[in-house]
């Protein structure tokens, strides 16, 4: 159905802008008490669901490779 380019795109994140990251990666208070350690969950479960919490809205799927999403850009001058 797909060809493999396109399920590339599928599987990672694209370039995202400083304003886009902004707007979709800020948790919101619900969010970080959604993610509270005091639910049992460690570092690594807190920053992975943190980053699909934040992915879904923007993409409106999570991509196969969370470890692959974008580092933050510079900011802009």
């Amino acid at each position: 159905m797909f060809s493999e380019d396109q399920l590339e795109r599928l599987r990672s994140y694209p370039d995202i802008g400083r304003d886009d990251l902004i707007r979709y990666f800020t948790l919101t208070p619900a969010d970080v008490a959604f993610i509270d350690p005091g639910r049992g969950r460690d570092a690594s479960d807190r920053l992975g669901l943190a980053v699909q919490l934040a992915t879904l809205p923007w993409r409106g799927f999570v991509p196969d490779e969370v470890t692959a999403a974008p580092p933050v850009p510079p900011p802009s001058k």
